[in-house]
């Protein structure tokens, strides 16, 4: 069979739309999902350490960085996970995969879990929320709100990116950033505003237990940053995410772990894998 070269950048298309996505290495499946303002390339520091033993799969969630997105995409809970499971179908992934979810990515990846229990081999959860009790942050706030959203989006500079990316992780390279921004365009920007304005707390209500159920049934492990301005340690969301399983809480990083430590993520996460059953 077909073996892509490592990191090898691929599309896809379904539904007449082109989906970006990044494959490499052989072995069990893990899909990596990245979150707001990320692409696929927020993993390329942790793949290399995965790929080894894994095949890693890493795509740009629709309308962030290089793929399309549809004008009427259905951005509630049940709207994103259908679309992960059309990327998942539309790549004949077969057996049960690992799932390693940060930041807005679990609205796709969670629900998708929770609908497929038998498609998911483990999961591993950083700085993320799933639960109705949470109040969003300031930038949330703004992006959430009409007009406010919109005047937030023609003033972002590269200069206020970096310093909001740098206040919730303050050690990322400047490498990191500058690549990062690439991204940042007026279809992401608008996909953005719609992602969290679909994305009232309230929304999570009905699918919080059957995300604890699913912890029941699956290996759980949590990785967070404790200096994450925007999902704060107060919550409790990473015990709570967790339910009972493993945390791993890293007290001199922020929102984004995987960039920050990708050799301190990789290495707690394949030690999980190497038990998951």
């Amino acid at each position: 069979s077909f073996t892509p070269k490592p990191h090898q950048k691929m599309t896809i298309k379904i539904n007449q739309l082109n989906y970006f996505y990044k494959e490499s290495g052989q072995g069990e499946t893990v899909l990596l999902v990245h979150g707001n303002p990320d692409s696929a390339d927020y993993w390329d520091d942790i793949v290399p350490f995965l790929n080894k033993k894994y095949r890693c799969i890493t795509p740009d969630l629709p309308g962030f960085g290089r793929s399309d997105i549809s004008d009427n995409f259905d951005f509630s809970l049940d709207g994103c996970q259908a679309w992960l499971d059309s990327f998942i179908t539309a790549l004949s992934i077969k057996e049960p995969i690992h799932l390693v979810i940060h930041d807005v990515g679990a609205f796709y990846a969670i629900p998708w879990a929770i609908n497929n229990p038998d498609k998911v081999k483990s999961i591993c959860i950083t700085n993320t929320l799933f639960f109705s009790d949470y109040r969003w942050h300031f930038w949330g706030r703004i992006w959430r709100t009409p007009i406010l959203g919109e005047l937030s989006n023609l003033l972002m500079n590269k200069r206020l990116y970096k310093s909001g990316l740098k206040k919730g992780s303050p050690t990322l390279s400047d490498a990191f950033l500058e690549k990062s921004y690439q991204h940042i365009t007026p279809k992401m920007q608008r996909t953005v505003l719609k992602l969290y304005r679909a994305m009232s707390p309230h929304v999570f209500k009905n699918w919080e237990a059957k995300y604890l159920a699913l912890t029941k049934t699956k290996p759980v492990l949590v990785i967070w940053g404790e200096k994450d301005p925007y999902i704060p340690l107060h919550f409790g969301y990473a015990e709570r995410m967790a339910n009972g399983q493993t945390v791993h809480r890293i007290p001199d990083v922020g929102h984004w772990v995987a960039a920050e430590v990708p050799a301190q993520f990789a290495e707690y996460w394949l030690g999980f894998a190497e038990h998951s059953v």
